[in-house]
């Protein structure tokens, strides 16, 4: 049994993995509002299915890269679900990473622009240019620098969710009567709280595979994956867990706002507003970075020469992209991508179910498949 672990791995696994999942939509709050808080109470269902689903998945993903070590991240779909659609997602997959890293472009430059009063341009330019510049350090800086960022974001993001919660927990209930009045006319995503936090995890498996494969073959113990898979999963949740009854407490305010998260922090201080924008600004970056790395890697690994040289492609393409409205951005490519990760997820469990009976773990297949793409 492996008795080693390195807490320094495993605090940079949990938080590059929290850090790539807070993107725009998270770190705003919508993605929170709108997955869990608008189901009310039981919401708190929704919080746990997700809680548990990405700290399984996390803790998969991981230590699954530990063991196959894949020389190209998007090899890790055809591990999972075959030569046809793995190769099929092998394409689709790089396309939505780069249509979202241009949603996080977009998003970038609206959040510069309505905090700071600046154009919209600096900020999507200065988002786009720092994304090319962690990237071009490889991926281990990018997951050193990343890592670092998602504890703070997580630190920051559970102390303004608790304080405003406390500040407000006398008006839970009025703020409980305000949502059963006006629950009818929520455009919720799903028809329940369950499907609601089944879809929310299963948007971001897209996202996931990719990355916690490539980053876990970096790991040399078992431990590592599973600790900060683990608690990558419940830090990520738990955050989510606090803003979402800190908007539930103020339902009749927040469920009004763009940016609920900022609503909430303004109400503590607006030094902590100001604060929290930049906190927000991080979670735009840790995400983008990330799906502008695994977009470069699917053409050429970072170890490449060519390998910067792709990414100032991928990077002024995005930028280019990210000129076009952030909110028709977000209506256009988000959609289907949950439903796209719940079929994942079923297959992902089947591939799991099918190694655990043959006594297999993934490095046979692995190896295969990359010995038949050279």
């Amino acid at each position: 049994m492996d008795k080693n672990f390195n807490i320094k791995t495993i605090i940079i696994f949990a938080g590059s993995y929290v850090a790539t999942i807070i993107g725009s939509g998270f770190a705003t709050g919508q993605e929170i509002l709108q997955f869990f808080s608008y189901y009310g109470i039981s919401g708190i269902i929704g919080i746990f299915i997700a809680m548990f689903l990405f700290s399984f998945l996390g803790i998969e993903f991981l230590n699954r890269g530990r063991i196959v070590k894949p020389k190209d991240t998007m090899k890790m779909f055809t591990l999972y679900f075959g030569k046809t659609l793995g190769t099929l997602l092998e394409y689709f997959v790089p396309i939505f990473f780069f249509a979202v890293f241009v949603v996080m472009i977009s998003g970038a430059g609206d959040t510069i622009s309505e905090y700071y009063g600046l154009n919209r341009f600096v900020g999507r330019i200065a988002m786009a240019a720092a994304a090319y510049i962690t990237v071009s350090l490889g991926l281990k800086k990018l997951a050193n620098v990343i890592g670092n960022i998602g504890p703070v974001i997580i630190i920051f993001t559970i102390s303004v969710g608790l304080i405003s919660l406390l500040m407000h927990l006398n008006n839970l209930p009025a703020s409980l009567e305000y949502f059963k009045n006006t629950s009818s006319s929520l455009n919720k995503p799903a028809p329940n709280a369950v499907i609601s936090g089944l879809l929310y995890t299963a948007y971001n498996v897209v996202v996931l595979a990719g990355f916690l494969g490539g980053l876990g073959s970096t790991a040399e113990h078992k431990k590592d994956t599973f600790w900060g898979g683990l608690l990558g999963g419940v830090c990520l949740m738990l955050s989510a867990g606090v803003m979402y009854l800190a908007m539930l407490a103020q339902s009749e305010f927040a469920f009004s706002k763009d940016i609920p998260t900022l609503y909430l922090a303004d109400q503590i201080s607006p030094v902590i507003g100001k604060l929290f924008s930049i906190i927000l600004l991080l979670g735009i970056f840790s995400t983008a970075t990330p799906l502008l790395w695994m977009c470069s890697n699917r053409f050429v690994p970072d170890e490449n020469p060519k390998f910067k040289f792709i990414a100032l492609i991928i990077t002024i393409l995005g930028l280019i992209g990210g000129m076009f409205e952030f909110k028709a951005l977000v209506r256009t490519i988000y959609p289907y991508t949950g439903y796209i990760g719940i079929v994942m997820m079923v297959l992902i469990a089947f591939k799991l179910f099918k190694w655990k009976r043959e006594g297999k773990t993934g490095l046979e297949e692995m190896q295969a498949i990359e010995n038949t793409k050279e």
